[in-house]
């Protein structure tokens, strides 16, 4: 198997015009045995103060878990308690638990102890993909998206994932709306990972189709293309943005050949 991974982010013109970071962040790491692709968005209202910081922990919080089950010594043993615990919901549980462990580490970094820690300051969502021997497993708490290419279609890979009220690691009980899906490694792949900065962007699905295609063609095509693609993506995204969503962008492309 071949994981190939291209990832790229670019602070939302509703940033740029106030000077202000990027609230999104990105992540992604390819490993002996297998591979992780992340990306949160953090909540951009000023009343998430520190979400820029909870995006970064959330994504931090999942390679902190999987560090517990050994993949790079054992991946068939790691691969089948990782599953098992997600079915189980405790995969679930550590993730929330961790992130919180390391958002009131930053906080008392911060503040003194006579403050009190609200965890909303630092809301953020939280979706990834992990790409082990025999399965890939998609996880998704909030509104980004993971799309996977099947015959000439991008297919959400999580229909409703988009609510009203967005769901974020800062809720208390945010393990029971967390969403995850497994399949089966048997072909080759094509996927996109993305916060919604993204995917709001495009008026219609052919113009985010045609997008898509157009950056795999690209990225497939030879390393001088692939490398000036990587040169010129992050203006490309904040011209996306500018002219679309206003929002923050991170996004992570994944082609695998098996």
């Amino acid at each position: 198997m071949e994981v190939n991974i291209f990832g790229e982010g670019a602070v939302g013109y509703k940033n740029i015009v106030k000077s202000s970071s990027s609230q999104d962040f990105f992540l992604y790491k390819k490993y002996k045995n297998y591979a992780v692709c992340t990306v949160a968005d953090g909540h951009s209202m000023d009343v998430f103060k520190y979400s820029h910081i909870g995006s970064y922990l959330a994504c931090q919080s999942v390679f902190e878990i999987l560090k517990t089950y050994k993949l790079n010594e054992d991946i068939e043993k790691g691969e089948q308690n990782f599953i098992c615990d997600l079915k189980n919901k405790k995969v679930q549980n550590d993730i929330k638990n961790k992130w919180r462990d390391l958002v009131y580490r930053e906080f008392y970094k911060r503040n003194y102890k006579v403050y009190k820690l609200d965890y909303m300051l630092f809301g953020t969502t939280l979706s990834f993909v992990i790409f082990l021997k025999e399965y890939i497993v998609f996880f998704n708490l909030g509104d980004s998206s993971i799309l996977i290419k099947e015959d000439k279609d991008y297919v959400n890979v999580f229909k409703n994932n988009n609510f009203k009220f967005v769901n974020s690691l800062a809720l208390y009980n945010c393990e029971e709306k967390m969403q995850y899906n497994i399949l089966k490694m048997n072909k080759d792949f094509k996927l996109v990972i993305s916060t919604d900065g993204f995917i709001n962007s495009f008026e219609t699905y052919y113009k985010l189709k045609s997008e898509l295609d157009r950056t795999f063609q690209i990225l497939e095509k030879d390393i001088f293309s692939n490398r000036y693609l990587r040169n010129i993506y992050k203006k490309h995204l904040s011209n996306i943005s500018k002219y679309g969503s206003k929002d923050d962008i991170s996004i992570i492309y994944i082609y695998i050949y098996n």
